[in-house]
């Protein structure tokens, strides 16, 4: 061809280098062959590795699950009922006189318990009774109308009233007052809990035909 000079040595390699270099399917047919015979290793390495970063995670802030607790051991418990065995029957272990001093102990002891609560309940019952002896002795001077109003028969129509924790008195005396006229003094005890002098000097009170006034001479506690 003009314009291009050629040698033998020239035209031989280039015919052989076309003879040899593959084609562009068979190009694409030994990679297609060289990707399936690759096995893919990246993901079981990725896994291990993460399994390793969770262990070292927990070994450092400990495992949330919590581990099941491990069962007591049995020969402590065994030892514990011996033990409360032996409270019970530590009697067997002691002699004859041992026993008789032990026994005449909690003979002592029961002794001293039951003087104890006899103690308790005469206290308790001697504070109670106290509480309900409060009482006061009341001395009442009642003044008739007349002079000679009849002051006994008055008095043993005003004893005639009767009322829980009201005790009358057993006698009456006469006291002058003027012109002749006497008035009647007269005793009575109250529980103060229970009686208002208030309801007793309104009976006497209520006698108006005979008894112009009554006062409370004196009251004082017994």
């Amino acid at each position: 061809m003009p314009g291009y000079e050629f040698d033998e040595l020239s035209v031989a390699l280039s015919f052989a280098l076309l003879s040899v270099a593959p084609s562009s399917g068979e190009v694409k047919a030994a990679a297609a062959a060289a990707k399936k015979e690759v096995p893919k290793k990246e993901a079981p390495k990725k896994e291990a590795s993460k399994k390793a970063a969770s262990d070292d995670f927990d070994d450092l802030f400990g495992d949330d699950e919590p581990e099941t607790p491990a069962a007591a051991p049995a020969p402590a418990a065994k030892k514990a009922d011996d033990e409360i065995g032996n409270m019970f029957d530590e009697d067997d272990d002691l002699t004859e006189e041992e026993k008789a001093a032990t026994a005449a102990r909690r003979a002592r002891m029961e002794q001293a318990r039951k003087l104890k609560e006899q103690a308790d309940a005469a206290k308790g019952g001697k504070a109670k009774k106290e509480k309900e002896a409060e009482k006061s002795l009341v001395v009442l001077e009642v003044k008739p109308w007349e002079a000679d109003t009849d002051l006994e028969a008055l008095w043993k129509e005003i004893i005639k009233f009767e009322k829980e924790g009201l005790t009358w008195g057993q006698t009456f005396k006469l006291e002058p007052v003027a012109y002749g006229i006497k008035k009647l003094v007269l005793t009575c005890t109250i529980i103060d809990a229970l009686v208002l002098m208030d309801d007793v000097t309104e009976n006497i009170e209520a006698m108006e035909d005979y008894v112009q006034s009554v006062e409370v001479a004196s009251m004082n506690k017994i």
